[in-house]
This record gives C-alpha cells, structure tokens and sequence, in this order.
C-alpha cells in the first residue's frame, strides 16, 4: 500500500514539473496534454485523474505555488508581537527569496500569468494577493506604530517591495546575458538579499541598522 502511495505521488509530481516546464518553454497555449504526458512519461489518463484537464493543471500549479508562498509571510507575521518589525520583514524577504530561488520554474510561470487579465488571475487577486497585501501593511503599520519605520506610504513601499522581490524572476534573461546574475543560484540570491535589505534599512528604518 506504502508503494502504490508513493507512485502516485511520484507520478502526480512528475506531471506538475513537467507542466511547468513546457508551460516556461512553449506557453500555456502551446503546450498540450500530450505534451505534459511524454515528458511526465506517463499517459493522458493520469493528467484527467489527478487534476480533471489542462486549466485544473495550471490552477493547481498556482494554488500549490502560492499557499506556501503566503504561508511563509504569514508565519513571520504571527511573530511580530515576539520580534521587531524590521527584524519581521528581514526575515520576510530572505525566506520569500530563498524560496523562489527554490521554485524558480514555478515562480517564474505564476508571475509571468499574473501579467495577464484572466478569471483565474482575478481570482487570485481576490484571495492569495489580498492576503499577501494584508500581512504586508500588518507589519508596515505595526513598524509605524512602534517608531521603528518612518512614516512612509504602506501602498507604496509594498509596490516597492514587490518589485524587488519580483526582479530576479522577472528579468532573469536580462540579469544573466547583461550583468551575469543567475538567480537559480544561492551565491547571486545572497547578494541581492543584501542589497534589498539595505533599500529597507535606508527608506523605512528611523535608526539605520548594520546590514552584513
């Protein structure tokens, strides 16, 4: 019983990496069950099983993605009243970082969607990026509160935030073909860590930190 369990999820598994692969490679448009199938190296009928068709495919692709995404920030923030909130959105950053680096394919497909105005996109919008906004102005406003930030505009810094956080994923053929960054790899993501963590230490923190 153990090893069926194990195939299944092996196989169920072997067609989410798949997906998002061909998704990356050839589009979600140009990429057919078939396709998910030969590469997977397992047969259409397990696809329609496991997620029904194609679109159940890519929302699961998203929802997988992005719980755990929310689930880091919203772990960091049920901390907040324990730690600081600079020390909060530090932690926030690097553990957002680390796991799209992680999940490159992933997170490189899920941003890319969110580009475009579909149901699927609006749907999320609704529930997983209301949650990351959210938790986001939490700690910006419990920062405020304490005198810890400056008092900035939390709509702006976020869009802010998401643009650094978003960057290595979005402009990845940039960053390697013109300033040989490679965001797959942990050397390069420590550096742009930094480098985030010094943007927030000189716009929000009253009291700038030493950043190593």
């Amino acid at each position: 019983m153990m090893n069926q369990w194990k195939i299944k999820k092996d196989t169920k598994q072997a067609i989410i990496e798949a997906a998002l692969q061909l998704f990356h490679t050839k589009g979600f448009d140009g990429t057919s069950i078939r396709d998910i199938a030969q590469k997977a190296k397992t047969n259409s009928a397990n696809i329609s099983y496991y997620f029904k068709n194609k679109h159940g495919l890519l929302e699961y692709c998203f929802v997988d993605y992005l719980e755990e995404y929310i689930n880091i920030i919203e772990h960091e923030v049920a901390l907040l009243e324990k730690t600081s909130a600079d020390q909060c959105l530090f932690s926030v950053v690097s553990k957002l970082l680390n796991y799209q680096k992680k999940n490159y394919l992933a997170a490189r497909f899920v941003m890319r969607e969110m580009s475009l105005d579909t149901n699927l996109n609006r749907e999320i919008i609704t529930t997983y990026m209301a949650r990351e906004n959210y938790n986001f102005q939490c700690i910006i406003n419990h920062g405020i509160k304490r005198k810890v930030f400056k008092k900035v505009c939390p709509s702006t810094f976020i869009l802010q935030l998401k643009g650094l956080l978003s960057a290595p994923i979005m402009h990845v053929h940039y960053a390697q073909e013109l300033l040989q960054f490679y965001p797959q790899e942990q050397y390069y993501m420590n550096k742009y860590r930094h480098q985030c963590e010094l943007f927030i230490n000189q716009y929000l923190l009253k009291k700038e930190k030493v950043v190593t």
